[in-house]
């Protein structure tokens, strides 16, 4: 928590050549300030920001540049970031922002307010089957607009599907997922 703090403290000196835009909009790490540190993964940490300008709250998905070298995981976070950007579908999470700094990548995401499914679910137990239709179907349709542009999600598991503040399903985190229209497959795929 502290050096996520201490990175968007500094983000200051960023401003000027660390920039990016989407959507004409330009960002950069000063627009966002930290308000917690909601997990940390194998190849990077989420933080729930605020941004400066809009107010808007979000989910900032931070990876260090030297792990992901160290892993070979450059690829797959370029194949991450473009699904996402590509995908536009009210049951999967939308990308915002994308930008880096000399150490880092960034990516800035819908905040699901309700949590993952794997917490909904040790809550209530068990679902009804109503309930249990619902969440399908919506993940069914997510799954089907990722194949309509040719990709493959290939981690669902209840850690992965967020919920909104509505109580919808949202699919996140396509590290695992391979892209058919953008590369062949990888030795390890």
């Amino acid at each position: 928590a502290r050096a996520a703090a201490r990175d968007l403290d500094a983000s200051a000196d960023l401003r000027d050549d660390e920039e990016s835009s989407r959507d004409g909009v330009k960002v950069s790490l000063a627009d966002f300030e930290l308000v917690a540190v909601l997990g940390r993964g194998g190849f990077g940490t989420v933080l729930q920001v605020r941004g400066r300008t809009d107010g808007r709250v979000y989910a900032m998905k931070v990876f260090k540049k030297a792990e992901l070298r160290k892993r070979r995981q450059i690829e797959r976070t370029r194949t991450e970031r473009h699904i996402i950007q590509q995908a536009d579908h009210p049951y999967i999470v939308k990308l915002r922002y994308a930008f880096q700094t000399p150490a880092k990548l960034y990516m800035v995401m819908d905040f699901a307010q309700g949590g993952d499914f794997f917490s909904f679910l040790r809550r209530f137990r068990r679902l009804d089957e109503a309930w249990a239709r619902f969440y399908l179907a919506e993940l069914a349709l997510a799954l089907q607009h990722l194949h309509d542009i040719a990709v493959v999600y290939r981690d669902l598991k209840p850690e992965n599907v967020l919920m909104d503040g509505g109580g919808h399903a949202m699919l996140a985190d396509f590290g695992l997922s391979r892209n058919f229209a953008r590369r062949s497959p990888l030795p390890q795929d």
